[in-house]
């Protein structure tokens, strides 16, 4: 899979935490000898727990008004997009995108080509984004669909083809070039729908927009959906470093994340819902390595995501390292399709839509516009999982960016980051070593004095039984001695 840097920071930044956990955790719990005099502190490690309130979805409630779906007369037309960065391919049959393809990963420390998963020096796979389960599932599962209250209404949204603005069914962008696409649709049941898409060819920013009214009035409760499951389906089966994709958004003060096997509860056509109350910033699903997330005009209640669960056919795999010794490969998983129904305005305002990796370089870049556009705070940057919990993402998050930069900077001498690594970790235990040379010179000094603490106990234990005070002077003396034994043994 040539998404080395974009894989790589993920990587590192997972080992580099893990490393520090070790490199601390053994010093302090595995401790060269100490006197028998002195006390060890231990710490207990404290199992993790989400405290996202979940509701399940309640039952859409259907408006009073019917609606009836008029002959589909508008001819099925694929209108391809392609810039420098990524293709995309919008359908007229509900003004949805069917196909989008990642070229390239470009930030302000690099320009990389993508390709997808098992990819190699002879062979090449697209980065394709969206799932060919959510493409051939009825009805299809695929990005910027629209829901409302009413199932009737959403059928003719999402089935109808729609009237194309463009007549050319193939743009092409060019450098600083940018391109609107509306779909537009009207019913003689009073449905008047617009979608108007803008795609800029150096950007992972698009807009969308949605015009969408009934009898001239806005439909409320009108969610855009994004989804289902945003990554890279090259992946053979999945692991710790690739994970299926998860939604995950921005609530409240909170970033909230719900993976499909085990945040959700199936009913027995392997379907289910949630509900995250809050206030949406902004909503997306996503793998580790690539999202696609939609940042709404406007803040709002009403985050709904709906999960389905099949089982797919694998390339043999090991699921353990215990499988691998005895040879016992699976060759089936159970996979998850995600999609988030996030809250938007109905009355044309627009949605900014982010598609691209989860490259830290990439996502700190957009902060600042999709702030100034959407006029509030985004940090889309939380799009990487830093930590499920918010506690722990305050601490993990200003360490994991520094990290990232000298990563990125041996990165850049060596071009190699298996040898980066290396250089950070040698100096990062370069760094540490005064401190533990000394630390291992003051333990070995305790152990040295450890016959001669034990001699003051006994003398202490004697005069005691003599029923000599406290402070005597000879029993002042003996603590004075063990207080300068004790003093010269410390780091």
């Amino acid at each position: 899979m040539d998404t080395s840097n974009n894989q790589n920071q993920y990587r590192f930044l997972t080992a580099a935490v893990l490393s520090m956990l070790v490199l601390f955790g053994w010093s302090y719990f595995n401790p060269p000898p100490k006197p028998p005099a002195e006390n060890a502190n231990t710490a207990a490690n404290t199992a993790e727990s989400n405290t996202n309130p979940l509701q399940p979805a309640p039952t859409p409630a259907t408006v009073p008004e019917s609606t009836t779906a008029a002959p589909d007369t508008a001819p099925n037309r694929t209108i391809t997009i392609r810039s420098p960065l990524y293709e995309v391919k919008l359908d007229s049959k509900g003004g949805v995108a069917t196909s989008w393809i990642l070229l390239r990963n470009r930030t302000e420390k690099g320009d990389d080509e993508l390709y997808g998963a098992g990819s190699n020096g002879t062979i090449t796979k697209p980065l394709q984004l969206i799932s060919e389960k959510a493409l051939t599932s009825s009805p299809r599962e695929v990005p910027f669909r629209l829901s409302t209250d009413d199932a009737n209404l959403n059928a003719i949204l999402n089935e109808r083809n729609y009237a194309v603005s463009v007549t050319e069914d193939a743009i092409n962008l060019g450098s600083g070039e940018e391109k609107a696409i509306e779909f537009s649709l009207t019913d003689a049941s009073g449905i008047d729908v617009k979608k108007r898409f803008v795609f800029r060819a150096d950007s992972y920013l698009s807009d969308v927009s949605v015009d969408l009214k009934r009898g001239g009035l806005p439909v409320p409760n009108t969610k855009l959906l994004i989804g289902a499951s945003i990554g890279d389906h090259a992946i053979n089966h999945h692991t710790f470093y690739q994970i299926e994709s998860e939604a995950v958004a921005a609530v409240d003060d909170d970033i909230v994340r719900h993976q499909g096997y085990y945040s959700f509860e199936y009913n027995a056509n392997n379907t289910a819902s949630l509900v995250v109350p809050g206030s949406v910033n902004w909503a997306g699903v996503g793998d580790a390595y690539f999202a696609m997330a939609a940042i709404p005009a406007v803040r709002s209640q009403g985050l709904e995501l709906r999960a389905s669960k099949y089982e797919v056919q694998t390339e043999p795999f090991f699921s353990s390292i215990f499988q691998w010794v005895i040879r016992n490969a699976e060759t089936k998983e159970t996979r998850h399709l995600v999609t988030a129904h996030v809250p938007i305005t109905s009355d044309g305002t627009v949605t900014q839509v982010f598609a691209g990796s989860k490259d830290y370089f990439l996502l700190n870049t957009l902060d600042a516009p999709i702030s100034q556009a959407a006029g509030r705070e985004v940090d889309i940057v939380d799009l990487i999982n830093f930590s499920n919990y918010s506690i722990i993402r305050a601490i993990v998050k200003p360490l994991s960016i520094p990290i990232l930069y000298a990563l990125h900077f041996f990165n850049g001498i060596t071009h190699n980051y298996g040898v980066a690594i290396i250089i950070f970790t040698f100096l990062f235990y370069s760094l540490l070593f005064p401190l533990r040379w000394k630390q291992s010179k003051s333990f070995k000094k305790a152990a040295g004095n450890a016959p001669k603490m034990k001699e003051l106990q006994d003398k202490m234990k004697e005069l005691q039984k003599k029923g000599v005070p406290s402070d005597d002077p000879r029993m002042r003396q003996l603590q004075m001695d063990q207080l300068k034994l004790t003093k010269d043994a410390l780091p």
